[in-house]
């Protein structure tokens, strides 16, 4: 039966993915509840190990009425098995860990278009809603360099897509090359024309002791922003948010209004970010949070019952993404968020009390 099953929903995987991405760059397309019990039927037929887990729940396709009900896959499965419902296209794996390669995540995508629309149609609304292009300066390394990084690749594709005339990238696999984004800065400020940095927060902040070391500091036309994707690698101190967005400001003049954090992990297809760019350019007044796009779902999970908390509780982040259609629809974070009307507060990553409520899910994964 499940044979039959896996014959029938094999040739329609890239119609499912199509489903996908037609409603990523169109809302309307579709609804959210439709896709993913789509999803969830594609990834229950083709890809073994997730089938068992949600066999053990009795949660098939025939009995699940919800996404809320679709079975979730720890985060620590990507470090266990190939998760993908086709063979591989791309390979994404996690930064390296004191546990050796072996234990890095590997998120295998058979359709990278899914990601490929993903990033794009969400840098839109985040970061550029208001702008076609702009000239961005990149700290992160290419895709050519880092080809395992989902990063690196989401940032090359955002040069492709609205960068400006101008735009380089000044971040090599072995060096930062902070001369040349000196000079790209000050031809800013002659030019008038706005920039988009974007880079590590690591290396945001490596660029701050060098300006401060060296008394630089730019005036960088109304309208410069900036995104920084987290990972503290690199920095010769640690920053609260607070005291990087006066940093921002005291260096280059960017208001805390154009400066958006990026959220995301290899085993995602789509990123998050801070909501202020779009919300100004919306003419509204929200407090500051991680905002999805509207192919995303956030859980917020009690870490020992794995249960939607009550709101306003804090709890483990789960993301049920629609562009892992290809994947691992919703995945279960070790990171702790809470809630609000705006989006979710990041809080941090569990600690060890928090964390075994992902070890039992790994480990029924597994069995």
């Amino acid at each position: 039966m499940r044979v039959d099953r896996v014959s029938r929903v094999r040739p329609l995987m890239h119609d499912v993915h199509d489903r996908v991405i037609e409603f990523i760059r169109d809302r309307g397309a579709a609804t959210f509840e439709s896709l993913a019990l789509a999803v969830f039927a594609h990834q229950y037929a083709l890809i073994a190990p997730y089938r068992r887990l949600c066999d053990r729940h009795g949660r098939t396709p025939d009995t699940v009425a919800d996404w809320r009900e679709v079975p979730i896959v720890p985060v620590l499965a990507f470090k266990h098995e190939e998760l993908c419902c086709g063979a591989p296209s791309r390979v994404f794996l996690s930064s390296g860990t004191t546990q050796g390669a072996e234990r890095r995540s590997r998120h295998a995508m058979p359709d990278v278009r899914l990601y490929h629309a993903a990033a794009l149609t969400g840098l839109k609304e985040f970061v550029f809603p208001d702008v076609p292009d702009m000239r961005l300066l990149s700290l992160i390394p290419s895709a050519s360099e880092w080809p395992e990084s989902s990063l690196a690749q989401m940032v090359t594709w955002a040069g492709e897509a609205f960068g400006a005339p101008g735009s380089a990238t000044f971040a090599h696999a072995d060096r930062l090359d902070w001369t040349g984004l000196v000079a790209a800065l000050r031809q800013s400020e002659r030019d008038g024309e706005p920039v988009c940095i974007m880079t590590t927060t690591g290396a945001l902040i490596h660029f701050f002791e060098r300006c401060r070391g060296a008394g630089w500091s730019f005036r960088l036309p109304h309208g410069s922003r900036l995104v920084d994707t987290g990972g503290l690698k690199g920095a010769p101190r640690p920053l609260s948010r607070a005291g990087l967005l006066q940093a921002v400001w005291t260096t280059w003049a960017i208001p805390g209004y154009f400066v958006a954090n990026e959220y995301g992990m290899t085993e995602l297809s789509s990123q998050f970010y801070d909501n202020v760019i779009r919300d100004r350019w919306r003419g509204r007044v929200t407090h500051r949070a991680k905002a999805g796009p509207h192919w995303v779902r956030t859980r917020v999970l009690d870490p020992g019952t794995l249960r939607d908390v009550a709101p306003g509780e804090s709890g483990l982040l789960c993301h049920v993404d629609l562009a892992n259609a290809g994947s691992a629809l919703a995945v279960l974070t070790e990171d702790v968020g809470r809630a609000t009307p705006d989006g979710f507060e990041l809080r941090g990553r569990a600690a060890s009390a928090e964390t075994r409520g992902c070890s039992l899910a790994l480990a029924e994964f597994l069995a």
